[in-house]
This record gives structure tokens, sequence and C-alpha cells, in this order.
């Protein structure tokens, strides 16, 4: 008895809830759906979120743009783990250079997304020189 009695209770709760968050989550679908999103999606700074835009997103240009500078972060900051690893072989300060080198990598990769982010959030096309000119030479020989 008790048990039908809050589980119509509960019923009438989850409709209520269902209710007011619908709105919201009708406009969270649709914002996934957009290019905005997408772009969003590919530059946030994880490592795999380029292969998303790789993978799925290949014949939007603009999030495949994207996921392509996002893509040269991830290889800068695989040279930095390479370069920190390298140093950790010299004897003393070696360790202390590696991690100013890994520390370095991070920063540099975190500096890159946060930038891709901003620029397309503000609307400007600002692209820093070097990952642009490296973007270029990798599109040359493998796209």
């Amino acid at each position: 008895m008790k048990f039908e009695k809050y589980s119509a209770k509960l019923e009438e709760l989850k409709a209520k809830v269902l209710d007011l968050l619908s709105p919201y989550w009708n406009q969270a679908k649709s914002f996934i759906n957009t290019e905005r999103f997408r772009i969003y999606l590919v530059t946030l700074p994880l490592f795999g979120n380029w292969l998303i835009g790789f993978s799925f997103y290949s014949n939007q240009a603009e999030v495949y743009r994207h996921a392509k500078l996002s893509f040269v972060g991830v290889l800068y900051f695989i040279a930095f783990l390479v370069l920190s690893w390298l140093f950790s072989f010299i004897p003393v300060v070696g360790p202390w250079l590696a991690n100013l080198a890994h520390l370095a990598g991070v920063i540099i990769y975190l500096g890159l997304s946060g930038l891709l982010l901003y620029n397309y959030t503000k609307g400007k096309k600002l692209v820093p020189k070097l990952p642009q000119e490296h973007l270029e030479l990798l599109e040359k020989k493998f796209f």
C-alpha cells in the first residue's frame, strides 16, 4: 500500500522534473549538433579529441582544420616529452632539466589549445605562425 502511494508521488515528481528540464535538454541536443560544438570538442586540450575530428567530421572543412591544428599541438607535446626523456639521462641535473622540458611541453600544449578555443570563440582568424607552418608541412607529406 505504501509502495503504491510513494510510487505515484515519485511518478508525479518525475513528470514535473522532466517538464522543467525538457527545454534545457532540447537546447543541449541542438547545440551538440552544431559546428561550433564540434570545433570546441576537437580543440579541447585532451589528447584524443583531434581524432574525433579526423574520424567523424572530415567532410566539414573548419572542424577538420581545427582538428589538424590540435593534432599539431599534441605532436609538440610528444616532442617535448621525448626531449625530457633524453634529458633524464644526463647525470645530476638531468631530472631537473627533464621536468622543465616536460613543464614547457605542457604549457605550450595548453597554451595552443587555449589560443585555438579563444580565437574561435571571439571569431578571430589568428593562428600562430609556427604551428601553421608545421601543419602545412604535414599536409604536404601526409594529407
